[in-house]
């Protein structure tokens, strides 16, 4: 298997250095740069065309969010990994929202990292047990505040396949219905699953069907890309 090619991103060089020998030392993925601020990451996203970007930008400049909202504008099919000390609730859901794949303490094992950034790599979402707590609370919270639903947070095309997939329909056939290809039907999945707290399809279609939290009226919502 060829190695996951990773673009490192962090303001603290110290960290950035670590990230980096820590990331060399396994076999599975490749450091194509490491850099320190958004702009140069958006440079490396061009030439580099990682499969992962890993990034610690949030304590100035761009913030967390903004930071991926920025990278995921520049290339939108890259999966990010947010690895920060800042683990209140209000920021791993403004990250989440912004695109990220999965979110992180710098507290995390070595081991816990390369699980996380595999996990991210195959299946384009996971959340750590520390962060799954937060997820839970803000999704818990938005489910029972009205206009403030995780739904809110879908774009079009995403409530697009979160109404198929309410209807029972899998990867293939969401793929054969909207005239997309299967990856980008995950890639899709894989977004939905970090705005609802959603882990897998299953729990996705049963949140869909109104299974999870309060009922959920699908009928309701534009389609429109």
């Amino acid at each position: 298997m060829s190695a996951v090619k990773v673009l490192l991103v962090d303001d603290e060089q110290l960290v950035l250095d670590g990230m980096c020998s820590l990331l060399e030392g396994f076999q599975e993925f490749e450091v194509v740069s490491a850099v320190s601020d958004g702009e140069a990451a958006l440079r490396c996203l061009r030439v580099d065309h990682p499969h992962l970007v890993v990034t610690g930008l949030g304590g100035a400049g761009m913030g967390i969010a903004n930071a991926v909202r920025a990278i995921r504008r520049g290339s939108p099919h890259v999966r990010i990994v947010v690895v920060t000390s800042r683990q209140q609730a209000v920021f791993v859901r403004e990250a989440f929202l912004a695109g990220a794949s999965a979110y992180l303490s710098r507290r995390i094992s070595r081991e816990e990292l390369r699980q996380t950034l595999l996990t991210v790599h195959r299946e384009g979402a996971a959340l750590s047990g520390e962060t799954a707590g937060l997820v839970l609370q803000f999704a818990s919270e938005a489910r029972l505040g009205g206009d403030g639903s995780p739904l809110a947070g879908l774009t079009g095309r995403e409530r697009q396949v979160l109404s198929l997939v309410a209807d029972d329909h899998d990867t293939g056939r969401i793929a054969s219905q909207m005239g997309i290809s299967p990856k980008t039907v995950r890639n899709y999945l894989s977004r939905i699953y970090a705005k609802l707290g959603t882990s897998n399809l299953v729990q996705t279609a049963l949140y869909a069907k109104g299974s999870l939290g309060s009922p959920v009226r699908l009928e309701g919502l534009s389609l429109e890309t």
